[in-house]
């Protein structure tokens, strides 16, 4: 989470430009004219508790994305993109339950931030059905990818429903994602033998509800105007709070009225 400015900062020209450049490139355009239009949806005594919320907003960009990428890739162990170097058999594989999630698109943007897109790499990139006949053992390494874990059962509920089958001459098994909870990082390190890679992980700081920068009757005032945006999970799916915008899909784990795209409420950062 972003540190947000100070209370009665004006909206002014200067801080939409600001958050029109932190946030360009999302999937859904974000223009000064809908930025208004969220901002309408808050009473006029709310405005500078939403317009501080949105200083707070943490925004991954495709930039970050793929440097995140290239980076997490270089400091595993083992790993070499010449094959005379690299320790044992690798494979990389979407991280996905069904097909369609985000893992298909993460793997494909992995694949090019890492500079493995040449037809001579095309043997590292197979499907999660193909695992079994690779019979990767103990030498070699699979790496699954992803963008976000938030509470960490998806991982766990994957990891039991067919990966640990999937693998069972128990290769070194990574799960790389642009970011986690450290929640996630728990769960997953307690109920699977997969290795957590993140470029960031976001903590009780982060959970716009724990954190110092807001007052606990600011928190309420938030918390109403999330209710109405998503009854059934207002502090975002598994009550983190989170304020987290990736590039090309908000986590649902993030606050609804960031996300939340109904006749009630018309989020800035659509899912």
């Amino acid at each position: 989470m972003r540190r947000p400015l100070e209370r009665g900062t004006a909206v002014d020209a200067r801080r939409i430009a600001n958050w029109l450049t932190r946030f360009h490139g999302y999937r859904v355009n974000v223009t000064d004219t809908r930025i208004g239009a969220w901002l309408g949806r808050f009473s006029e005594r709310d405005r500078d508790l939403a317009a501080r919320v949105l200083d707070a907003v943490q925004f991954v960009s495709s930039e970050e994305m793929d440097e995140a990428f290239r980076q997490m890739l270089a400091r595993l162990p083992g790993w070499s993109p010449d094959p005379g170097h690299r320790q044992g058999t690798w494979r990389f594989v979407a991280f996905s339950h069904s097909a369609g999630e985000s893992g298909d698109s993460m793997l494909h943007r992995f694949r090019v931030a890492a500079g493995l897109t040449a037809s001579r790499f095309n043997e590292l990139f197979i499907h999660k059905s193909e695992l079994v006949r690779e019979r990767l053992g103990p030498n070699d390494a699979v790496v699954f990818v992803d963008d976000f874990a938030g509470t960490g059962r998806q991982a766990a509920r994957a990891w039991h429903e067919s990966l640990a089958e999937l693998l069972p001459e128990e290769p070194t098994a990574f799960l790389m994602l642009v970011a986690a909870s450290t929640r996630a990082r728990r769960r997953i390190a307690d109920e699977t033998r997969l290795h957590l890679v993140a470029r960031s992980y976001l903590g009780d700081g982060d959970d716009i509800f724990a954190c110092t920068h807001f007052t606990r009757a600011e928190k309420n005032s938030l918390l109403r105007y999330c209710q109405r945006a998503n009854a059934q999970h207002p502090r975002g799916y598994g009550d983190c709070g989170f304020v987290l915008v990736l590039t090309h899909r908000t986590p649902n784990n993030s606050i609804p009225i960031l996300h939340a795209d109904h006749p009630r409420w018309r989020g800035l950062f659509p899912r």
